[in-house]
């Protein structure tokens, strides 16, 4: 068993070799289709079934892995939320506020769009923001509300 979902695991992996990863999407990716390919392994009967199962889980584990460690992580994570809030807080409706990350080569901006008052009276503001991986760009957006501490608090964020 060990061998041969180390077997697959390798070419699985291999797949991803023109893809540039982190090193957090490298051990997301490894430890998903590690786990993915031994669940899978289990589910076969024999040894070709076995063997077809745990590539079948590498490959969905190891994507679910990458996926899940794609999102915003660490660094990054701090400096969009450190960006949102500086936004939130300070910039006009349709400022741009920016962040990178050289340890990652992420980046990022923050625009507010719309600013009004909720029901409850709370300044509150709509944003978008578009984050740039090393290899493509999101987008999504999110509102916040001012505290009454003044503090701002993000509401919903399509990141998150």
């Amino acid at each position: 068993m060990k061998k041969v979902t180390s077997i697959v695991l390798i070419l699985a992996l291999g797949g991803c070799a023109n893809v540039q990863m982190n090193r957090e999407e490298m051990l997301g990716t490894a430890a998903g289709a590690a786990i993915g390919g031994i669940v899978g392994y289990q589910f076969g009967g024999g040894l070709l079934m076995n063997s077809l199962f745990a590539t079948a889980g590498t490959l969905v584990g190891g994507t679910a892995g990458y996926m899940t460690t794609r999102a915003l992580m660490g660094t990054d994570r701090r400096a969009y939320d450190d960006t949102t809030q500086k936004g939130l807080a300070s910039a006009g409706d349709g400022q741009v506020v920016e962040w990178s990350n050289p340890e990652t080569g992420n980046s990022g901006i923050f625009r507010a769009t719309q600013s009004y008052r909720n029901a409850q009276g709370q300044q509150c503001r709509q944003y978008r923001s578009t984050v740039a991986f090393t290899d493509g760009v999101r987008s999504g957006g999110g509102i916040g509300c001012q505290q009454a501490d003044g503090s701002w608090k993000v509401i919903t964020d399509d990141f998150s």
